[in-house]
């Protein structure tokens, strides 16, 4: 009886963890920014976290679903990252030739944020 009240409760918690997944990947698809990319990325990791605390209710193969779309939006926020830092550390003398680069690093981001768009598009842990 206990059991079932426990595995009942996690079930729940796991239902609202997928729901605010979901919101987070439907509001980036809808509009991708980074802070956007932010929530998909916290959410996956606190779905990834509450599914590896319960992996008795889980399947193995949804865990690697949703280490693969982390390691997607990884992609993705690293690429931003990367940019901006540069953008913050470049001394205005240095901008106009640090320019090239910076359109380089932009493309690479939209690049890597339309990958992760289609990726998430087709995730799905059912």
């Amino acid at each position: 009886m206990a059991d079932d009240r426990i595995q009942e409760w996690a079930q729940t918690l796991v239902k609202a963890e997928v729901q605010s997944f979901e919101q987070a990947r439907r509001r980036f698809l809808r509009r991708p920014t980074a802070e956007r990319l932010h929530h998909v990325r916290t959410a996956a990791r606190r779905l990834r976290s509450l599914l590896e605390d319960f992996a008795d209710i889980v399947t193995i193969d949804q865990l690697k679903r949703l280490r693969k779309i982390i390691d997607t939006t990884s992609e993705a926020r690293d690429a931003r990252v990367l940019r901006d830092a540069l953008r913050s550390t470049l001394h205005e003398r240095e901008r106009m030739a640090g320019r090239a680069l910076l359109r380089s690093l932009r493309t690479q981001e939209r690049t890597v944020t339309s990958k992760v768009c289609s990726k998430l598009r087709r995730f799905t842990l059912a």
